[in-house]
């Protein structure tokens, strides 16, 4: 088997990781890194020994694929050109900022013939899967993505950043499309929304509520899936699953639990998730996601099959996640006789004003 020569185009930290899976990969030949930032450049040759170029138009005659893993601003150009002159491409999420760039870089990959996978991680996490088993038709789901503030994909917001994951999660199992979507958001640091927690329900009749943030004080990646034989919940960060499956008497309506015996309340009492909503829990074996993601887009790009999360869906994420953001863009905050929209809304300040901490004076009369 010829490896497929592959460039790596951003050389932020997702794009050190892409570099050096792939640089472990059988199926796969890091021809180059491409980043036009000398100190990008220097940082990522302290982990992998390839070539390093500020240009990626330098290299991409001596190339087969490439993942695109800059800022997401720059993921329209990038990737438009690459499929332009036929190349694969992996472009991290959110494909695009834009339903209108995603559409145009899915059709041009159709016309190309070339493969695209969007990455949206988390659909090659086993916990997810192991989730859905025994639930049935899912039909409502909550899901929590909180972390602290990095610095990271400053340029786009949580909507972009951490939603974005859950929202494709959701997408792939609910039936329909969406048909109301109600947001609320706050920015705290910059000129996005840093905290966001959206209701979106789908003409199937599936709702999920979504919550999201990059300030928050203690790290959490979590979903709750409740179906129509039962409920799962997810802990990412620690590959957790626990899952509940109602037993057919119960959803059959076959005893009248209003009419029980003390002694039977008692049994249902001391006993629930052991004798009649049974709850298992499992610790499901962990794998490296991104791995897995390059091995799906690899193989689709030798067999010609459908890779995991093509482009279409990523558009249909990005689609979603634009509607969350017009909502959350124009909600109306009201205090007394004001009126302000959207997460960037100051409302009068009452009490002390703050000041800023010592520490940081120098720095900032440094960057004046």
């Amino acid at each position: 088997m010829i490896p497929l020569r592959i460039a790596v185009i951003g050389a932020g930290n997702l794009g050190k990781i892409h570099a050096r899976l792939l640089a472990e990969n059988p199926a796969a030949h890091l021809v180059a890194i491409a980043d036009p930032s000398p100190t990008a450049q220097e940082n990522i040759l302290k982990q992998v020994s390839v070539p390093v170029v500020s240009d990626f138009r330098s290299i991409i005659n001596d190339i087969d694929a490439a993942v695109v893993a800059t800022p997401t601003r720059f993921h329209f150009e990038i990737a438009s050109e690459l499929l332009a002159a036929g190349k694969h491409v992996l472009i991290e999420k959110p494909v695009t900022d834009s339903v209108e760039d995603a559409l145009h870089l899915s059709n041009l990959a159709d016309s190309t013939g070339a493969v695209v996978q969007v990455g949206h991680v988390e659909q090659f996490n086993p916990a997810f899967a192991k989730a859905l088993e025994e639930i049935g038709t899912p039909k409502f789901i909550q899901a929590s993505r909180m972390s602290g503030y990095t610095f990271r994909s400053t340029d786009i917001g949580v909507v972009y950043d951490l939603m974005i994951h859950d929202i494709d999660l959701v997408n792939s199992v609910f039936e329909g499309n969406v048909v109301d979507t109600r947001a609320v958001g706050f920015s705290v640091f910059g000129q996005n929304e840093d905290m966001a927690q959206a209701r979106i329900q789908f003409s199937g009749g599936a709702v999920a509520n979504l919550t999201a943030s990059r300030c928050s004080f203690s790290a959490e990646r979590s979903m709750q899936i409740f179906g129509t034989h039962g409920f799962s919940q997810i802990d990412f960060t620690n590959s957790q699953v626990t899952t509940i499956v109602v037993p057919s008497w119960i959803r059959n309506r076959e005893l009248d639990f209003f009419n029980l015996t003390n002694q039977q309340q008692d049994f249902i009492r001391e006993s629930l998730f052991e004798n009649v909503l049974n709850r298992q829990q499992v610790d499901v074996p962990r794998c490296n996601a991104i791995e897995a993601e390059h091995n799906d887009w690899t193989n689709a790009i030798r067999t010609g099959t459908r890779p995991r999360i093509g482009a279409r869906q990523g558009m249909e994420a990005v689609e979603i996640a634009d509607g969350i953001l017009n909502s959350l863009n124009t909600h109306r905050w009201q205090q007394r006789n004001l009126a302000m929209t959207g997460p960037l809304a100051k409302l009068p300040e009452t009490g002390v004003a703050d000041v800023i901490p010592q520490a940081l004076l120098p720095q900032m009369r440094r960057a004046a």
